[in-house]
């Protein structure tokens, strides 16, 4: 079954469920939209001096390039703790739609996925309104707040992780290759991903991603090792950056790929769940792996995998 038709969302998954959501933004959102993007582009103007200072810049580039995530995660915040009566008259108005959508049931969620088939990128979906308050996040972005119909944002769930390794070439330029190095997670984590400009990670870590492998019963991870293994230096160089640290490796990227296929292949049988044991203890070896890793740092003109 494929996981993205299930009446069961993702975590983050940027699509649209409950058909109430419709009735509720005619109801209450589109009468009110200039308020509505009042009220964000006041909280961006908020959250910007204090991002900016304090958040580190993404592969080299100026905030707020590629901090679509802090930018999201700030407004929402920010949102959370709005005092209406501090808000001056249209953004007030803005404020009191937003409040009486949810209230009445409206559905007030961040979403992350693929944007116009290129990027990653985290926005909201208030109702069927894709909202994105970190549109200068990505390069030609235009302004910071975008509001549009979901169904014409162009913004879709990532399909499996050949999708996401697809995403990531485009966007980070990145060379990624399946997880033959660190088999004990790769059916969580079957990426390998080297982002010039940034350091060697094992890919995915986002809650999203994790579930759609579980959802999928580890087809997904299973198909992205099945791709061709990354050169043998390059094996060499991470498998031994892991092993100072006593994390077991696969002898070569062949053991390395069958030790992940059968593993797939084992906890697809076993029906693991989110949140038991297996999951944890994978989440928790990724986040060590990852650490070590960052030492890993790769130069600016690493060539895009083919």
């Amino acid at each position: 079954m494929n996981p993205l038709l299930s009446d069961t969302l993702l975590p983050n998954e940027p699509r649209i469920a409950d058909p109430l959501q419709h009735t509720l933004t005619e109801r209450f959102l589109l009468p009110a939209l200039p308020g509505l993007r009042a009220l964000l582009e006041e909280l961006r103007a908020r959250v910007d001096p204090v991002l900016s200072a304090r958040v580190p810049a993404r592969l080299g580039q100026p905030y707020p390039r590629g901090q679509g995530l802090h930018i999201t995660q700030a407004v929402h915040e920010a949102i959370r703790r709005v005092d209406a009566g501090t808000l001056p008259p249209r953004t007030a108005d803005g404020f009191a739609a937003l409040a009486a959508f949810h209230a009445h049931g409206g559905s007030l969620r961040h979403v992350w996925g693929a944007l116009r088939g290129t990027h990653f990128h985290h926005a909201f979906l208030f109702g069927t309104l894709l909202v994105d308050v970190a549109a200068d996040a990505i390069a030609g972005g235009g302004g910071k707040v975008g509001i549009v119909p979901f169904r014409q944002a162009r913004f879709t769930p990532v399909r499996d992780h050949r999708h996401y390794a697809l995403l990531a070439r485009s966007a980070w330029h990145a060379t990624v290759y399946p997880n033959h190095v660190l088999p004990t997670a790769a059916p969580y984590a079957p990426l390998i991903v080297l982002v010039p400009g940034g350091s060697v990670r094992i890919e995915s870590d986002a809650a999203y991603m994790h579930e759609l492998a579980l959802a999928s019963g580890f087809t997904s991870s299973a198909d992205a090792l099945k791709g061709p293994a990354m050169p043998p230096a390059l094996f060499r160089l991470i498998a031994d950056t892991l092993g100072k640290a006593d994390i077991a490796t696969a002898a070569d990227p062949v053991q390395g790929q069958r030790d992940g296929l059968a593993l797939c292949a084992r906890y697809r049988d076993g029906h693991r769940r989110a949140g038991d044991l297996g999951h944890v203890r994978a989440l928790e070896l990724l986040g060590k792996a990852n650490s070590l890793l960052a030492t890993l740092q790769v130069a600016v003109s690493q060539q895009r995998a083919a």
